[in-house]
């Protein structure tokens, strides 16, 4: 999954000595021994240093003076404040994230138990200060704390691996030199993503989901991320290894230059040949579709499907409609999921209608946002056929009320009526040129 933002705060803000020092008992303390306070929104320095000499996580705390623990608990919260842990004042501490401070103090522990962790803990320190070019002295020294063996052994890994995910770095054994702009963000996930593995995936089976992923549609980066609760900058990584390995290909460019990646059929990841996977996802939804409608599909319907990622998507929609819908579950989804979809089209979609009394009652407008495109794509081809279901059915009720009706009027209100269904499914996503 990689870092977390707030992990990485810390890592910026606090040195790799903290894993000896103080810092860490200060952690465990908060984390451990602070559960009388932790539904109070502000807490009074006070009360936790009168707290702290009765604790059993930091040593030797009773040999230690009041006049310096207040010392370095004052400068410990200062450094919190600083990675956005809390608020720190003169007297007391506001805004605590009790839960950004249990996460680092189980990284500070789990860096402990691994000198690679620790290295790359000092390179990122250093490289978060703008360091581009960091001597092997500078590393050595925030290090000094601990017995590193083979540093030069460890640096080489470092590079050796990070390099083949996309990092531009060269070390040659006195020198770590890091190839990219100060600002790149993704250094930090080269550097330090690997000190944290909290989602348990081997790298092959993180390309295993993304690859079964992007087999059914086309996604950025991003998209992964949000679907499979991973660091981007770790999807960043595995895009750019299979890339690399050829098992995908970029297949459009989104909004604000956003790509979008799809497994690529010339060199299946699966081993199945394009013409294959073809056959085998138009003979599951021909079969369906003959055993639920009894509707006898043929090649031609699927002329206009271009991607077998697309036939795919299509295949597993198909799939998951034909699963039992009567169940109190699905049910409750069901009904569920439409009161709150109904919500969002009522919020988006404003139709005026003018008074009765009004000359010009054969006059009305829609008003609709384009927010309604970020609705389920299923939903909105919902929309679509009811939209165009009812424009059908209006216009056969103004023919049977021809003659109550002149036809200038009859003729006038459809265009209208078209217009305004065309200008709703062109803000829910469909082109007027599909809607029409």
């Amino acid at each position: 999954m990689g870092l977390s933002t707030s992990n990485l705060s810390g890592l910026r803000v606090f040195p790799p000595a903290s894993v000896t020092n103080r810092t860490l008992e200060f952690f465990e303390f908060l984390r451990y021994e602070t559960k009388a306070y932790r539904d109070d929104d502000i807490l009074l320095k006070r009360d936790l240093l009168d707290t702290i000499p009765k604790s059993t996580k930091i040593k030797q705390v009773s040999k230690i003076k009041k006049s310096e623990i207040i010392r370095l608990f004052e400068e410990f919260t200062k450094d919190l404040d600083r990675t956005l842990f809390l608020k720190n004042s003169k007297d007391e501490m506001s805004d605590i994230k009790w839960k950004r401070i249990d996460s680092f103090c189980s990284l500070l522990r789990l860096i402990e138990r691994s000198d690679e962790r620790k290295v790359r803990w000092a390179l990122y320190h250093l490289f978060a200060t703008g360091m581009l070019k960091i001597q092997k002295e500078k590393i050595t020294e925030l290090l000094k704390d601990f017995q590193i063996k083979n540093l030069d052994k460890i640096l080489a890994k470092i590079i050796k691996v990070e390099t083949l995910s996309g990092l531009d770095a060269q070390y040659d054994g006195k020198v770590f030199v890091i190839n990219h702009e100060k600002d790149d963000k993704i250094v930090s996930h080269y550097l330090s993503d690997a000190i944290e593995e909290p989602s348990r995936r081997s790298p092959g089976e993180l390309e295993k989901e993304i690859l079964e992923l992007i087999d059914e549609g086309s996604y950025s980066n991003q998209e992964i991320s949000q679907a499979l609760l991973i660091d981007e900058g770790l999807v960043s990584r595995t895009i750019g290894k299979l890339r690399d390995q050829d098992k995908i290909i970029l297949s459009s460019f989104g909004q604000r230059g956003a790509r979008y990646f799809t497994t690529n059929c010339d060199n299946c990841p699966f081993g199945t040949t394009k013409a294959s996977c073809r056959k085998e996802a138009i003979s599951y939804i021909v079969t369906a579709f003959m055993h639920d409608f009894a509707l006898d599909l043929s090649a031609n319907d699927f002329d206009s499907v271009e991607a077998n990622q697309a036939l795919l998507k299509i295949k597993r929609i198909v799939m998951m409609a034909r699963k039992e819908k009567n169940t109190k579950l699905e049910r409750n989804i069901g009904e569920s999921l439409d009161n709150l979809l109904s919500k969002a089209v009522d919020k988006f979609v404003d139709v005026e209608i003018p008074d009765e009394k009004n000359p010009k009652v054969l006059e009305f407008s829609m008003t609709v946002k384009k927010d309604l495109a970020k609705l389920p794509m299923l939903y909105q081809l919902g929309l679509k056929k009811g939209a165009q279901g009812g424009i059908h059915l209006m216009d056969e009720m103004l023919h049977l009320a021809s003659k109550s009706i002149k036809k200038q009027d009859r003729i006038k209100i459809k265009k209208q009526a078209l217009s305004q269904t065309n200008k709703f499914l062109k803000n829910i996503g469909l082109d007027k040129k599909n809607s029409d």
